[in-house]
């Protein structure tokens, strides 16, 4: 996981240091502007789905959560029952 943050990091540095050679940085009120923009979207979107079909994307959303958060034990153990299983050992013919 580290190593993706570094790559990502690394990556987004360097395209900052092109832009920025390239003086096509954006500058802060660009991207609020552009924020703004996409917040206005995410509102009209979700006005568009009818409130009960909303309420019941929560719902089932919010019971799949807890499911998952109370089958979750504290062992880190990755062995499946299979795999506790004694060696095959062979035939016993003679």
């Amino acid at each position: 996981m580290s190593f993706l943050l570094r790559a990502a990091l690394v990556i987004a540095g360097l395209s900052y240091f092109a832009m920025q050679r390239d003086g096509t940085v954006p500058q802060a009120a660009d991207v609020k502007a552009v924020a703004e923009r996409q917040g206005e979207q995410l509102t009209a979107l979700s006005g568009s789905v009818p409130a009960q079909m909303r309420d019941a994307a929560a719902r089932a959303a919010t019971a799949e959560l807890v499911k998952r958060l109370s089958t979750q034990t504290a062992s880190r153990d990755t062995l499946l029952a299979l795999d506790r299983l004694p060696e095959w050992r062979g035939s016993d013919l003679r």
